[in-house]
């Protein structure tokens, strides 16, 4: 028994002792690269810890109480993804009976420690990218977050290119293809079934299927290549001009444009035209996201007359109550448009309607789940307002 016990813990000892905390922190990351820095901060891979994310913590409980787990269990599993580097990856019988009874043991201890990490906080921080090796072959959907990685052992800091004049100083430079001709860093955690649920699923990466596209996770969600020095105040002499991108990782929170232009609104003939020009569906990811049109009919003096609105969503119920997919028993519906598809509505006006508007709105989340939930942060809550178009009747 002792020789196991010491076999297990050579093994995590093995397993997590490549952490360099230095790296850890994005602040000491920002002393070189403030803009990219500044950029991820804003995005919710900046936020991705339950402390930094209401939504993320209540939805977590929400989810724990519908499948009767405890609440640290599912943070774990959530947590292969939301915290690739966290160094526990499972909680026994043991530590449940434990916490349930409030008695302090060394497992607890050992558990507690690991979730309150300080590291771990920072999200999807740097490190957690920038210090993936490979990414190993994918053997089923289940097989999602840091499973997917073999994590670098040292101080090297990959990303798209190489630098053999060590210009850095503060971490040796390695370069990884994963970086410039594939998806398969962000579908790593964007892709997959999160849980035993086959209904948890994140599909964004298999969401394509009826047009082939050139188009990469990064051309849209960091953006365009464009010149520049990364530090380009570190040993300037020496620095090289690259192709290089915006480190915003973009959401419609922090980008609106970013579905103001994958959505094209027209109208003709008493038809609507609404067409996804992205390589996914839209919404995509998250279950509780949903896009709103509403219709706004007008008089010839532009007096409000009526309204209407449509969502496209997909609505996920346990025991008949609306739900997140992580613990849902079934599919609802699902209006969300699917990639490159043109959806037709006909517009039946009041009759002494002579202008409709349309206005695109993005909810992070439903309002109906928001109330179940108890959101109150309004970053989560509030109608992201993304545009506004007027047609004649």
């Amino acid at each position: 028994m002792i020789r196991f016990v010491f076999f297990i813990l050579l093994i995590v000892n093995c397993c997590f002792s490549n952490i360099i905390h230095r790296f850890t922190q994005p602040e000491n990351c920002k002393s070189c690269h403030k803009e990219q820095y500044e950029m991820w901060s804003t995005s919710l891979h900046a936020k991705s810890h339950e402390l930094n994310n209401e939504l993320y913590k209540k939805s977590v409980k929400m989810v724990a109480l519908e499948m009767n787990k405890p609440y640290d269990k599912v943070l774990i599993t959530c947590s292969n993804c939301h915290n690739p580097r966290l160094e526990i990856k499972n909680i026994d019988n043991e530590y449940i009976i434990a916490k349930a009874f409030g008695v302090e043991t060394s497992k607890t201890k050992e558990v507690n420690q690991a979730l309150n990490a300080k590291h771990i906080q920072n999200g999807i921080s740097c490190y957690i990218c920038h210090n993936v090796d490979s990414i190993k072959p994918r053997t089923n959907q289940t097989q999602v977050g840091y499973q997917n990685f073999n994590w670098i052992g040292d101080d090297t800091i990959v990303g798209p290119y190489e630098d053999e004049s060590n210009r850095a100083g503060f971490h040796k430079i390695g370069s990884r293809d994963f970086f410039k001709q594939t998806d398969d860093l962000c579908l790593s955690c964007h892709q997959g079934q999160v849980n035993k649920n086959p209904l948890a699923i994140y599909n964004t990466g298999q969401e394509n299927t009826v047009n082939t596209s050139e188009k990469r996770c990064v051309d849209c969600h960091m953006g365009e290549l464009s010149k520049g020095i990364i530090a380009p105040h570190i040993k300037p002499k020496d620095a090289i001009t690259r192709d290089i991108r915006p480190h915003i990782f973009a959401g419609v929170r922090n980008n609106p444009n970013l579905l103001k232009n994958n959505i094209s609104i027209r109208y003709n003939n008493g038809i609507l035209y609404i067409k996804n020009l992205a390589t996914h569906k839209i919404p995509t990811g998250f279950s509780g996201r949903s896009v709103v049109l509403k219709f706004t009919y007008l008089d010839i003096q532009g007096k409000e007359i009526s309204n209407d609105e449509i969502k496209l969503r997909i609505k996920h119920t346990n025991n008949n109550l609306e739900t997140l997919s992580y613990s849902a028993q079934k599919v609802e519906f699902d209006t969300r448009l699917n990639a490159f598809e043109t959806r037709q509505f006909k517009i039946n006006a009041p009759q002494n309607a002579t202008k409709f508007r349309v206005d695109l709105i993005y909810y992070i989340i439903d309002p109906n789940l928001q109330k179940k939930l108890e959101i109150e942060d309004p970053n989560y809550t509030k109608p992201y307002e993304i545009s506004s178009y007027i047609f004649d009747i």
